[in-house]
């Protein structure tokens, strides 16, 4: 083998006892690294939870059950509902039932109560068909009976809320009703002294009125005794009934 032969293979193995040196130090140096170093911990993903049922809650009660599922409580709007009352919630999103990220909100609307309704006109219908009507508009009805010859019972003469006039739910409304006048019980006057003057004021606060007397001459009784009525006493009369008296002569 001549002189550069031996030149050239001896720079050969040189290169090659190097590099395997170094690839032997560096593995030594690696592994003990490559052992302890720990691999990135992933995130975790947030649980989910179910939404629970608001409707009809104060949103201070929904706060507390919200948040016992870590769960925030959002307030929307406060909105006019026909039956929810006012207070009250009426709309939630998502929906009770609903599976969302613990920590999410669940956004609520606020009942302000039934919009305001115009008043209808009942006078001259039935009180109970005229009750219904403004009852389903959430108005509390009061009644002020008074007699009147000249309607039908139960008929409804006037209303104190002009009708077509906006009202809210709650709001007082009075109607007046027809009621028939009473029938009085004629009192027993036989036996009793006449009195014109007094006996036509007392007929008159019973609806009654003084009709005819006669007069009788019965020696037996004093003057003024009254022997009887036409009606006889404790039976019904209608109202505007006269009563005719018969009394003992009496000189006035």
């Amino acid at each position: 083998m001549s002189r550069n032969s031996s030149v050239i293979a001896l720079s050969v193995t040189t290169s090659l006892i190097t590099s395997a040196l170094t690839f032997v130090a560096l593995q030594i140096w690696l592994v003990p690294h490559l052992k302890t170093q720990k691999p990135e911990a992933k995130p975790e993903t947030p649980a989910a939870v179910e939404v629970p049922r608001l409707l009809g809650l104060r949103p201070d009660d929904a706060k507390i059950i919200l948040k016992e599922k870590n769960l925030l409580l959002s307030l929307s709007k406060t909105t006019p509902h026909p039956t929810v009352a006012a207070g009250l919630i009426h709309m939630q999103m998502p929906l009770a039932g609903s599976m969302i990220v613990s920590g999410q909100s669940v956004v609520v609307e606020v009942s302000a109560g039934p919009p305001p309704a115009a008043v209808p006109l009942v006078v001259g219908k039935n009180v109970a068909v005229g009750r219904a009507e403004l009852e389903k508009l959430g108005l509390i009805v009061q009644i002020k009976p008074r007699e009147d010859k000249n309607a039908a019972p139960d008929q409804i003469l006037s209303q104190n809320i002009e009708p077509g006039q906006n009202v809210t739910a709650g709001a007082a409304i009075e109607l007046v009703v027809a009621q028939a006048a009473a029938t009085p019980n004629l009192p027993d006057y036989k036996g009793k002294y006449f009195n014109k003057k007094d006996l036509t004021e007392e007929l008159e606060k019973l609806g009654l009125k003084l009709g005819k007397v006669r007069y009788m001459d019965i020696s037996d009784q004093r003057n003024g005794y009254i022997y009887g009525t036409n009606p006889e006493g404790g039976t019904q009369v209608a109202p505007g009934t006269a009563i005719d008296f018969r009394v003992q002569y009496l000189e006035e």
